[in-house]
Order: C-alpha cells, then structure tokens, then sequence
C-alpha cells in the first residue's frame, strides 16, 4: 500500500510540476507552449525539411499548420504519458530499436560521404552486364499458392518434384496443408539478376518457390511482358545502383572490422551457425531461385 500511495503522490507532483510549465512564453523561436512544453522555429523546421512546397503557395498558412501538427502530436504523447506508457517494456523496446536504427543511418550516411562514384566506363558496363534491369527488363503475370512457412523443411523437399501449380496443390493438400491462390506481377528489375536469369531459363509452366515474410509462394508465370528500362533512365539507374552497392560493401567491411574486434558471446543454442571450413563441401537441397 505504501508503494501506491507514493505512486500516487509522485504522480500528482509530476501534474503541479506541469502546470508550473505554463508560465512559458511563446515569442522569439518559441512558436507554441503545449501544457508547458515549448514547439520552437527548429522544430517546425525540420518538419518542413524536403517538404515541396509550391513558391505561389501561403507558406505562412503551410507552417500554421504544421505548426497545429506538432501541437497535436505533443498533445498525445503528454496523454500516453500521463497514462504511463513510456515506461511499458514495449514502448522501451520499440524505444531501442528505434535509437539504434537512427544511429546506423548516420553510420550510414557518413560512409556514403567516402564513396566514389563510378565513371562512365563503369556505368555503361553495368548495365550491359545485367541486362533482366535494363534492355531485357521483363513484367510477369503470376498465378501464385502462398502457404505458412513450414517448421517441417520435409515439406518443401516434397514440393521439388511438382512441375506445375497444381501438383503444387496436390502436394499441400495431400500433407494437410492450408493455402491460398492468387495472381501478382514481377518485375525483373526487382530481382537480381542471377535469380531473374534462373526464372527466365524454367520451362513454360514450371513453378518457381520463395519465401515472402514467413510465406511461402508457389508461383507460375502466365504472361511475359517486355519492359525494357528507357536510355534516359538507365544510366541514372545504373549510377545509383552501383553506388548502393559500394556503400554496402563498405559498411559490410566495417561491420567485419567491429565483429574481428568484438567480444561476443551466446547463451547455448542461440550461436550463428559455424562457418564450413575452407575447402569443405556442404550438400544441401535443391532450392528454387
């Protein structure tokens, strides 16, 4: 009882304290006070941040109303406070993962400041080299089975022998699986280009599997539609491509450097895999691309 009455005390100071605030002033680069708490000129600011915003439009009724966005915005989370969930393990969960997300963009961002970028040369090779993302672009029609992601592996060994969307079916059905039918399209230039080659070499009717956010889907091309990426876009294309995949390779090089000078260690059975050692061999089953 102590507890909650201490509680309950802490809690009603935190309201005096609050409306103590309110004798903040708006004025200068204080553009509002929401229950004491101040929405500054650097605020509305950065709201505005990338915003394209017309030259023949009232900027003064745009930034009004951003203005209004961030004072409701403050308005519930004072409210969720007050209620207590800054301080629920969920909210400090998604918290951290949030901060964490932050910081690697800026990692990110400064690596992307020591990235070169390629030549003509290298662009002009590029895209001769992978042409499912430019001048053999494609646009499939899918009939598609999607069903769970199954904790069995047996169960997507006994998928390879099936040739068609049916015997796909048949195969679910028969290991009393659920699933469900559909249609989608698929852009090539979506894929990579060794898996867009490995879909374009199946024979007519052939299913091809791969998972999608816990699915599994089952999916047969029914119509190919040429969609070849136009000269003016390629090259731009192409450059931020390549510059994507530099910038990957230099935070892959960096995350290698922290995990060489790490000390990590794992509860049991929560290890990464160990790595085959050099010149060992693995068999594993046949996957589809």
């Amino acid at each position: 009882m102590m507890r909650n009455k201490t509680m309950l005390i802490t809690g009603a100071g935190a309201l005096l304290l609050l409306v103590g605030g309110c004798d903040k002033k708006v004025g200068g680069q204080v553009v509002a006070v929401v229950n004491g708490e101040e929405v500054t000129q650097q605020e509305v600011n950065a709201e505005l941040q990338g915003a394209n915003i017309p030259a023949t439009a009232d900027r003064k009724a745009i930034m009004a109303q951003v203005v209004q966005q961030i004072v409701d915005r403050k308005l519930l989370v004072q409210k969720a406070k007050a209620e207590g969930l800054d301080k629920s393990p969920s909210y400090l969960e998604q918290l951290r993962r949030g901060e964490d997300a932050l910081i690697i963009n800026l990692l990110t961002t400064k690596a992307a400041k020591g990235v070169s970028l390629p030549d003509a040369t290298a662009v002009d090779k590029f895209i001769a080299d992978n042409p499912t993302l430019f001048s053999q672009r494609k646009r499939y029609t899918l009939d598609q089975i999607s069903f769970p992601q199954p904790s069995d592996q047996a169960v997507l060994r006994q998928l390879e022998p099936a040739h068609s969307l049916e015997a796909v079916a048949a195969t679910l059905s028969a290991a009393g699986i659920r699933f469900t039918r559909g249609t989608n399209t698929l852009d090539t230039a979506m894929l990579a280009p060794a898996v867009a080659a490995k879909i374009a070499a199946l024979p007519a009717g052939e299913p091809f599997v791969t998972p999608d956010k816990g699915q599994i889907v089952a999916s047969v091309i029914t119509a190919t539609t040429p969609a070849p990426t136009a000269d003016a876009q390629a090259r731009p294309a192409a450059l931020e491509l390549l510059r994507r995949q530099s910038l990957g390779n230099a935070m892959q090089k960096q995350l290698e450097a922290a995990r060489a000078s790490a000390k990590i260690t794992y509860q049991p059975g929560f290890a990464p895999p160990k790595t085959p050692a050099a010149g060992a061999t693995t068999t594993a089953p046949a996957t589809a691309p």
